[in-house]
């Protein structure tokens, strides 16, 4: 759905259309009064086919009719925009402050990169190589396309939770080299367990550890001897709630989920069984010249729809790729007008393909797409951005700050909610 015209970024536009939409919708109540037909509910702004989402809506409905049991689970998987969480947070925020917290959910084992800092909770370790999908000899790699091998003498790691409630519930995957050491798991100081890992043959496994009463933090040491290999780890609730999980890599494209073991993902898949998918790859691919855009729609297609068949089908919402601009060599004149006297930020020639192809392709199977580009504000936006006073985006022109995240999360959630409420409004017929 393209969205015309494009509005320009900005707190004061926002702050302005949300004033004038509150005004709209005290008028209309004031002037329908109790008339059985209300005023049509505002469509999704850049929001395209959310009636894809529908078993996903139902979730969130069985969580408002206090039916559901067990947490609705959001998985979203991209790069460095996924990576950093400071856009699945403010989205993890926003869904549990609606619908109930329900934990911090998987997590990659350890640190699995240098400025990784997760919501939620703290992790530190010591003594553990993290192998990725360039370097991962032979060894399985889950979601988040890592894994953590312990190192001689000692090897330990923490997990912590921020959360008021803590958590109860704990769980480990672990992959069951032919004579593994094992490992222990302490909660809050208390006795560790130790978890064997030998095996007659490799596999990966689940053990989880239910808990009676809630917990802040988890320790889990390495035996001495061969290594341990982890795959992730998970802190969460026994309650109804939502869970939203972050996993994503710096640098990574589309390519990462070929790259990723499809045992392991089965297997998580089939552990956590999310009730959405949300998938956030092409700003790499878009800074690539040499992209063949045709090519890239056949290997877009493929991967995503591998992932939703592993997931049992569950719905498929794609987050386009936001603006992003590089430095031109040489000084020309600013297409965005800001800076004439500078060398020009301009976006790369493939990023908007990349769009172009990641909507066609989520409209021909039936997958919803948010416009990401379209809610910065189009052209030039990552360039008002980052001149904004807080910068709202990095000085790189790629990456947003905290803030910019924040507010785009905002965005989707409210385009999320919009496409909820008029799920809701639809009749039924059972």
């Amino acid at each position: 759905m393209d969205v015309e015209p494009r509005r320009p970024f900005g707190r004061a536009v926002w702050l302005s259309l949300a004033g004038t939409a509150l005004g709209i919708a005290l008028l209309l109540q004031a002037c329908f009064g109790t008339r059985e037909t209300p005023p049509p509910l505002a469509a999704p702004a850049y929001l395209s086919s959310p009636a894809a989402l529908a078993p996903f809506f139902a979730a969130l409905a069985a969580l408002d009719a206090n039916a559901a049991h067990a947490p609705v689970r959001v998985l979203q998987v991209g790069d460095s925009h996924t990576a950093n969480d400071s856009l699945s947070g403010r989205l993890r925020d926003r869904l549990q402050a609606r619908f109930g917290p329900a934990g911090r959910g998987w997590l990659p084992a350890g640190v699995p990169f240098k400025y990784y800092r997760p919501h939620l909770v703290g992790v530190t370790e010591s003594g553990w190589q993290h192998v990725k999908p360039n370097s991962h000899a032979g060894v399985a790699l889950g979601l988040d396309a890592s894994a953590a091998i312990s190192q001689p003498p000692d090897a330990v790691m923490t997990v912590e939770s921020t959360e008021p409630l803590g958590f109860d519930r704990f769980a480990v995957e672990f992959l069951t080299p032919p004579g593994g050491a094992g490992f222990t798991v302490s909660i809050d100081g208390g006795a560790p367990v130790a978890v064997p890992t030998a095996a007659p043959a490799a596999a990966i496994k689940h053990f989880a550890l239910a808990l009676d009463r809630p917990a802040r933090r988890a320790e889990l040491r390495a035996s001495a001897g061969s290594p341990v290999v982890l795959l992730g780890w998970d802190v969460e609730r026994h309650a109804a709630g939502v869970i939203y999980e972050n996993h994503g890599m710096i640098g990574a494209t589309i390519g990462l989920l070929d790259q990723m073991t499809p045992e392991a993902v089965a297997f998580e898949l089939d552990t956590r069984r999310p009730a959405l998918l949300i998938v956030a790859f092409g700003t790499n691919e878009g800074f690539d010249n040499d992209l063949d855009p045709e090519r890239y729609a056949i290997r877009f297609r493929m991967a995503v729809e591998a992932l939703q068949a592993r997931a049992r089908g569950a719905p498929v919402l794609i987050l386009g790729p936001p603006d992003g601009n590089r430095a031109e060599r040489g000084c020309q004149p600013d297409p965005c007008g800001a800076r004439p006297q500078t060398c020009a930020w301009r976006e790369p020639p493939k990023l908007a393909a990349v769009r172009d192809v990641q909507r066609r392709v989520a409209g021909r199977q039936g997958w919803a797409y948010w416009d990401w580009f379209g809610a910065m504000g189009g052209a030039c936006s990552i360039d008002r951005m980052t001149g904004a006073n807080p910068p709202l985006a990095m000085p790189d022109h790629v990456h947003l700050s905290v803030p910019g995240y924040q507010a785009m999360a905002d965005l989707l959630f409210a385009d999320l909610m919009r496409g909820y409420e008029i799920w809701k409004a639809q009749p039924r017929t059972s």
